[in-house]
């Protein structure tokens, strides 16, 4: 059996993946392009994951209860279009 070299150690970083879906302006790019591709499922999984890290505060701006705008993505869920697009226009307004 070969002998194991000493590996070199390098520094490890944390990573915050919720940190991506503090940008706005990326959020709205990704959501536009999910559109664009005809790609609801990636659409639905954006504003969820974005909406894991800002879901009370989109909430007070739409003027919705958490739970509404929690219920409108779950997998049950069936929003109207008018809260759809009261949690998207707040997600990606500037």
């Amino acid at each position: 059996m070969p002998a194991i070299g000493h590996v070199r150690q390098q520094k490890l970083y944390n990573h915050d993946p919720k940190r991506g879906f503090k940008n706005r302006q990326l959020v709205s790019i990704a959501l536009l392009q999910a559109l664009e591709n005809n790609d609801p499922e990636a659409f639905v999984e954006i504003l969820d994951g974005y909406l894991q890290v800002n879901r009370t505060e989109i909430a007070k701006k739409a003027h919705l209860a958490r739970s509404t705008v929690q219920l409108a993505l779950s997998r049950g869920g069936n929003p109207t279009v008018r809260t759809l697009a009261k949690i998207v226009h707040q997600a990606v307004a500037a």
